[in-house]
C-alpha cells in the first residue's frame, strides 16, 4: 500500500483504498499514507456508517487521529493546509453487501459525511440467495433500493461492474461505477497470451 500510494503522488490519480475492515487503525493508516478516500466493507447499519464516517474525519466532525509527519502532509511540509482541508476533501465510501444493508439503505444514506453507498454485487448476490445472478429480481430490486436512498439523501450510488454491465448500471442510476479490476485484467491478458 505505501508503494502504490507514493506512486500515485504527483499524478492526476485520486487513490481510494478498500480497507480491510471498519476500524480506525486501518482507515487512519490508508489516509495518512496519502489515500484521498476509503471504501469500508460490509457496512450494514447506520451505526456502522456513522463509525466509518467518524474514522475518516478529524474532530469536530469525527474521531480520526491527528498526525503531523505523514505522507499525506508531505511529511509535515503541508500539515496546516492538509488538516484545514482534509474533512472537506476526504471521500467516505461504505460498501453495501448484505440484505441487512439493503433494509437499512435509507438510514445509511442519511448519515452525514458518508459520500457513496457502493454495492458489492457478488457478495450481495450470495447474501440475497441468488449467487452470481445479477439479473435476479431480488438483486435488481436491492440495487433500486440503494439508488433511491442515494437520490433521496444526495449521495452517490456506486457499484463494481464489468464492461458489459456498466451501461445498464448507469441507466439504473449508479453514478460511481468501478469497471473491472487489476486482477481480472491480468488474468484475462495472460489467458489471451496462453490461448494465442
Amino acid at each position: 500500500l505505501p508503494n502504490l500510494l507514493i506512486a500515485a503522488e504527483g499524478t492526476d490519480c485520486a487513490p481510494i483504498v478498500r480497507v480491510v475492515s471498519n476500524n480506525p487503525d486501518s482507515i487512519k493508516r490508508a489516509l495518512d499514507l496519502g489515500a484521498v478516500g476509503v471504501m469500508v466493507p460490509y457496512v450494514s447499519t447506520a451505526q456502522q456508517a456513522i463509525a466509518a464516517a467518524s474514522f475518516t474525519h478529524y474532530p469536530p466532525l469525527g474521531a480520526r487521529g491527528v498526525a503531523g509527519l505523514t505522507v499525506a502532509t508531505d511529511y509535515g511540509l503541508s500539515v496546516e493546509q492538509y488538516h484545514r482541508e482534509a474533512n472537506e476533501k476526504v471521500l467516505t465510501v461504505v460498501q453495501i453487501e448484505t440484505g441487512e444493508a439493503i433494509e437499512n439503505a435509507d438510514a445509511i444514506a442519511a448519515v452525514d459525511n458518508v459520500d457513496v453507498l457502493f454495492v458489492g454485487p457478488l457478495d450481495l448476490s450470495y447474501n440475497l440467495g441468488c449467487p452470481k445472478n445479477y439479473d435476479h429480481p431480488d438483486h435488481v430490486a436491492a440495487r433500486d433500493t440503494v439508488v433511491a436512498a442515494c437520490r433521496k439523501h444526495g449521495k452517490a450510488a456506486g457499484i463494481l461492474s464489468t464492461l458489459e454491465k456498466a451501461q445498464e448500471y448507469y441507466d439504473q442510476g449508479f453514478t460511481f461505477v468501478a469497471v473491472g479490476s487489476d486482477g481480472w485484467a491480468l488474468r484475462d491478458g495472460l489467458q489471451r497470451l496462453k490461448d494465442a
